[in-house]
């Protein structure tokens, strides 16, 4: 079962087979060896990429310098979708997002041609390469002053923009992150967070909210299967049953030594002394109902990575460290006691990673 698209930045289809699972746009390549030969006999290959510059998230400059590795003599023609030809070349392709890049036939030559025919779709006379773009060119800019569409609102008053992180409100001292309990990204941020908390204290409000679709008989879908959905539901049952000074976290901080274990009773009786009201919970529908309110949160924000963080309800960051989650936290949350200290980890030190929906 497949999970919702999230932004460009964070699910992306796999590109070539030296970036399966990997996102074009966070940077994180991966090369297999043998996958891809470093030579190529493409004379006089081209092909075009179309992009927005209105779109502040489009930097294509990775996927262009990672293609170009790939194929050296690649030859990329740039246009804009507000230049004639761009726009008119958008259409004619009928694509539906931007940024796209459009592969001239001559692809069909490379010898490198059978590892990337399957990321491939016709797009008239291009072949256009699959990088899960999700920018709309026709559709109203939430930040730019100007009526885009033409529907005489502007900006965050577009219903369109009611969705865009730039139309939400700012609260001050909020930190929410959004996982997958089962991926070992997710678990990572999720124990860095005994520092972040201990560091803080009254100074920061924390939510977890967890990435999954309801499916329409009411069942779920998450990336790590049923199992992940059940530990979800046990772990926003904790939530739950035990909010006060963030006492359900010592459920999760257990769990996540041994998080595909499915004896989870006793991480509850070491965290609350007993375990009855999580099942009770998580085997009744309130566990269910707790499931579906939470996943609205990631899917209408359209967050697939796990893990994603959220600061003061409209800044998205990320990291798997408690030092990047407080010099995060702490960009837009200037003046706190807790932003002098040092944590553990940094962005240097600790691999940067997540799990892709």
């Amino acid at each position: 079962m497949k999970i919702k698209k999230t932004t460009i930045w964070q699910l992306i289809s796999a590109v070539l087979a030296v970036l399966l699972a990997i996102s074009i746009y966070t940077g994180g390549f991966k090369k297999e060896s043998g996958t891809i030969e470093s030579k190529t006999d493409l004379k006089g290959f081209s092909a075009v990429l179309i992009n927005d510059k209105r779109c502040v998230e489009c930097d294509t400059t990775m996927l262009v310098s990672q293609l170009k590795a790939v194929f050296p003599t690649l030859e990329i023609k740039e246009l804009d979708y507000s230049s004639k030809e761009g726009k008119a070349l958008y259409e004619e392709t009928k694509l539906t997002a931007l940024p796209a890049l459009l592969f001239t036939e001559e692809v069909k030559n490379s010898q490198n041609y059978t590892q990337v025919e399957r990321y491939i779709d016709p797009a008239g006379k291009y072949l256009s390469l699959r990088v899960g773009a999700s920018f709309d060119p026709a559709a109203e800019i939430c930040d730019n002053k100007i009526d885009d569409d033409k529907d005489s609102k502007i900006d965050c008053e577009d219903d369109s923009c009611e969705g865009s992180m730039l139309c939400r409100e700012e609260t001050k001292k909020k930190l929410d992150v959004f996982v997958m309990s089962q991926c070992p990204y997710g678990t990572k941020a999720l124990d860095a967070m005994k520092e972040v908390l201990e560091n803080f204290k009254s100074d920061i409000d924390f939510d977890i909210y967890y990435i999954a679709n309801e499916n329409a008989d009411g069942t779920f879908a998450s990336l790590h299967g049923q199992a992940e959905v059940d530990e979800d539901i046990r772990e926003l049952c904790a939530v739950k049953n035990y909010p006060d000074d963030y006492k359900y976290m010592d459920y999760i901080w257990c769990r996540n030594k041994k998080i595909t274990d499915t004896a989870w009773e006793g991480c509850a009786e070491e965290a609350f002394g007993a375990s009855d009201k999580i099942k009770a919970c998580f085997e009744g529908a309130e566990g269910k109902k707790l499931l579906s309110e939470n996943i609205k949160n990631a899917n209408s924000l359209k967050i697939g990575a796990s893990p994603t963080w959220l600061a003061n309800n409209r800044y998205k960051f990320s990291g798997i460290d408690a030092e990047t989650v407080k010099k995060s936290f702490c960009q837009y949350n200037t003046g706190l006691s807790g932003c002098s200290n040092t944590l553990t980890g940094d962005a240097a030190a600790v691999p940067a990673g997540g799990c892709g929906a």
